[in-house]
């Protein structure tokens, strides 16, 4: 299991300080998740961080490809 960030992200670093494994790193043209070290939050929190705070509207996805982040500020 692994999240997914896709195209729409603006780089606007508030998933990557609330990420308990460390998996959210800095790319081109914007953030990407480590599944490898992606636990989704699991063990951590109830939900996974990184979508619950992410301002985009449905630049998160789970493994099956649905968007999880809520409806946004900035969208």
């Amino acid at each position: 299991m692994a999240l997914t960030i896709i195209e729409g992200c603006v780089n606007c670093w508030a998933c990557v300080p609330v990420c308990p494994s460390e998996a959210i790193y800095e790319a081109q043209p914007h953030f990407l998740i480590n599944a490898r070290k992606c636990t989704e939050c699991e063990g951590d929190h109830a939900l996974p961080q990184c979508a619950s705070i992410c301002p985009i509207e449905g630049v998160i996805l789970n493994a099956v490809g649905e968007a999880i982040n809520p409806p946004g500020s900035l969208t």
